[in-house]
């Protein structure tokens, strides 16, 4: 249990138990347990039946729990799926997840459950049939984050029994257990925790770590709507929290609009200042953040969805020695060293000297079609191509410069519109080197006037990639720090292909 807890405040408030304490080797010993009787589902098949009973057929259980103090912490020990019987609030979060990287050794890991850093995260679990080495799973800790392990345990001595651990928020461990070994057990556990080996085992494994605390959830939600009150818009910021559909777009409002002919103004884009002034909201609370509405609006001024404003609330705290990230409604903390690597990787890439006109407001449909003239900047904006054996078409490119350069274009909201740029513009250099008859698709939609030409063979690569932003805030182009972290997986592998790449903010 986390440190302070007492040992009689660690059942949770509709825990139904009998209870009985004792004492072996001078420790105390609190033990609760629950007898409950349930009916099977596919019983209900059956009570139909004439002359058949089926109120007997039910299935008795036992649930126990053991609770004892060891070096002043708190162990609970439970039998028989009885982990509903702890209060959620008493419980320290990645304990069995730390106990689990101390005590695993690398090479004998057997599953992990594992999730992505995106807008949408993809969740998945990996198992092999034999215990490998963590490498062999593909796991990347600054790409992904990893949520549970399962693995043998390391061990020095050849004598030893054989052990294996699994850990996320708990930790179980196939080992011989009696009730007399229960306490070194628990010392066992403590000692792992506090092991600090794993970050060699395991190098990386804390860059990134969702925040499972409701305690420290509530400090950071306090602390960054403490800055909005202060105006402090460069630490929160507003995004949509899905994919716009810019076909059917009218603008975000900050009010209901209850008639067409309202006068509630719609935006292009979100802004927290606008959103508060017109809300006349002088002073946000975290309570008010979850149940005040942002709407969003389509052609004929329909209204199409709503998000609380939490939801589209993004923000990043320092605290301490780590930077704390809002995103998708969940903290993530992030060590520093990481983070300051990201950012510098960030701020020192490479800028486009491509200029550009402002985006003026508009979506980027209209933009691209102002921009190209067929001059210096050639459309391909939804002009699709097939690559070879591929089951759906791709697009190219937004725009296709004179001198055969390829820039990707996202008006900025959310992370996952910044994702989507960044994977569209790999899987277009991925398609350009692997299946040449691309170049003819691609010169079918440029006028007589422009022929687009590549030599795969060509190190570096004659094609430059320019991913543009439009974006309506000041100063240089900014990203959430997730999408930092996406940036810097795709940019590298498309310098691995030989391209260039370079960031271009479009601003408003």
């Amino acid at each position: 249990m986390k440190d302070g807890v007492d040992q009689n405040a660690i059942l949770a408030v509709d825990a139904d138990v009998s209870s009985h304490t004792f004492e072996i080797d001078n420790i105390s010993y609190d033990f609760y347990w629950n007898i409950f009787q349930s009916r099977p589902k596919w019983v209900e098949l059956f009570s139909g039946l004439e002359n058949f009973d089926t109120e007997s057929m039910r299935t008795r259980g036992v649930q126990g729990l053991l609770v004892f103090k060891r070096q002043e912490r708190i162990f609970c020990f439970t039998f028989g799926h009885a982990r509903h019987l702890i209060d959620p609030l008493a419980i320290e979060r990645y304990f069995g997840f730390k106990v689990a990287l101390s005590l695993s050794d690398p090479d004998a890991i057997k599953s992990i459950d594992k999730s992505t850093i995106d807008k949408v995260p993809f969740r998945s679990r990996s198992q092999s049939s034999k215990y490998v080495s963590i490498s062999q799973f593909e796991f990347r800790f600054d790409w992904e984050i990893l949520k549970s392990l399962t693995g043998i345990v390391d061990v020095q001595d050849e004598d030893s029994d054989y052990e294996v651990v699994t850990g996320s928020d708990s930790v179980s461990l196939f080992t011989d257990v009696s009730l007399q070994t229960m306490p070194l057990l628990a010392d066992r556990l403590l000692n792992a925790i506090n092991d600090e080996s794993y970050k060699e085992k395991y190098p990386g494994i804390d860059y990134i770590v969702p925040v499972r605390d409701r305690v420290l959830v509530e400090q950071l939600d306090l602390t960054l709507i403490n800055k909005i009150n202060e105006g402090d818009f460069e630490s929160a910021w507003l995004a949509p929290p899905a994919l716009i559909e810019y076909e059917n777009f009218s603008g975000f409002c900050y009010k209901r609009r209850h008639t067409r002919s309202s006068s509630q103004l719609t935006y292009p884009d979100l802004d927290l200042a606008q959103c508060l002034r017109d809300k006349r909201m002088d002073a946000l609370e975290v309570e008010s953040a979850k149940s005040t509405q942002i709407f969003l609006y389509g052609d004929n001024d329909q209204l199409l969805t709503t998000w609380p404003l939490y939801h589209c609330l993004n923000g990043e705290i320092q605290m301490n020695d780590d930077l704390f990230v809002l995103s998708d409604g969940e903290w993530y903390q992030v060590e520093m060293n990481f983070c300051s690597q990201i950012n510098r990787y960030f701020d020192e890439f490479p800028r486009s000297d491509l200029i550009l006109p402002n985006y003026d407001g508009k979506h980027e449909g209209p933009y691209l079609n102002d921009v190209a003239d067929n001059e210096n900047f050639f459309l391909m904006d939804q002009k699709f191509v097939r690559p070879e054996g591929a089951s759906s078409n791709i697009e190219f490119c937004d725009l296709l410069t004179r001198e055969d350069h390829l820039i990707h274009v996202k008006k900025y909201s959310s992370s996952s519109v910044l994702s989507h740029l960044f994977s569209q513009a790999y899987v277009s250099a991925e398609s350009l080197l692997q299946s040449p008859d691309l170049i003819e698709q691609i010169n079918g939609h440029l006028p007589e006037s422009k022929r687009f030409a590549f030599d795969s063979s060509a190190h570096p690569r004659p094609s430059k990639i320019i991913l543009a932003v439009m974006q309506h805030r000041s100063g240089d182009l900014h990203m959430p720090f997730f999408s930092k972290v996406n940036f810097k997986q795709y940019s590298q592998k498309l310098k691995n292909m030989g391209f260039s790449v370079e960031l271009l903010k479009i601003a408003l």
